[in-house]
């Protein structure tokens, strides 16, 4: 007899940069650190979990804090509730960020996953840039399954502009056009979350736009069933690292399998 069970790890890696913006949100612990690898934690199918990545906005002051702050919203609500609500985010981070005039306007983005039912459905919920991907067991590929939410989208979505694959941009269409900010007037918009089917085998990654930025996902390594998470996230920062990865890079890697009882 065979029972299902999600399994997940995470690594967090400051990279080059001079500060950790990335936190991440595992085993109901929010961690923001230089260089960590996760435990391995284990959910039966019938548990709740939730799980996410909150990257801070560089450009914006204490995004290291933001990013925390958006996490501790995030793990306060699901633990009470088992639901997270966006706007109550943005509430949060105000209330905590925006009365000080040093972390006024403090800014961080959000890639959560969460699972609340047996039929092997996860939730996904992301606001910005940072982002969840899917590897079919299938078809041993990897896949996006959200769309950043930036001004280059944003046009695509409303008909003004086709996305050429492969074409160059100016950095201009590629600034967010929504994230949390730290001020009382800033609204995020409540984003219908998107509900996806796994089976097993198949794997989620949440991650920040440090990975992403550096390693297309369609060069990334699919998981074996023989591939431990730990070795996968290992080999993925080894592969960064040698593309000269810079920025701070943060990963949370799922995997639905099973196991013998």
């Amino acid at each position: 007899m065979y029972q299902q069970y999600f399994e997940m790890q995470a690594l967090t890696w400051r990279a080059t940069q001079p500060i950790q913006q990335d936190a991440i949100l595992i085993g109901n612990q929010v961690i923001q650190h230089d260089g960590l690898i996760s435990k391995r934690y284990v959910y039966p199918t019938h548990e709740y979990w939730c799980t996410a990545i909150s990257d801070g906005v560089s450009r914006s002051p204490k995004a290291d804090k933001a990013s925390k702050a958006v996490l501790n919203s995030v793990l306060a609500q699901s633990q009470a509730k088992q639901h997270v609500d966006l706007q109550h985010i943005q509430d949060d981070l105000s209330t905590a960020l925006a009365a000080s005039s040093k972390t006024y306007s403090a800014s961080a983005t959000l890639a959560l996953v969460s699972h609340a039912s047996p039929q092997g459905f996860v939730k996904i919920q992301h606001v910005g840039d940072s982002r969840v991907y899917l590897f079919s067991d299938c078809q041993q590929k990897w896949y996006a399954l959200t769309k950043d939410h930036n001004f280059l989208n944003e046009m695509a979505d409303n008909g003004e502009i086709d996305i050429i694959i492969g074409q160059q941009y100016a950095s201009f269409y590629y600034m967010l056009s929504h994230c949390f900010c730290a001020d009382s007037l800033h609204e995020v918009p409540e984003f219908s979350p998107k509900e996806q089917y796994l089976t097993d085998g198949d794997a989620l990654l949440i991650c920040s736009d440090g990975v992403y930025d550096v390693l297309q996902c369609s060069d990334w390594q699919p998981l074996l069933p023989e591939t431990t998470l730990k070795t996968w996230l290992i080999e993925m920062k080894n592969a960064l690292n040698q593309k000269y990865a810079f920025d701070n890079v943060s990963m949370i890697l799922i995997r639905l399998t099973k196991q013998g009882q």
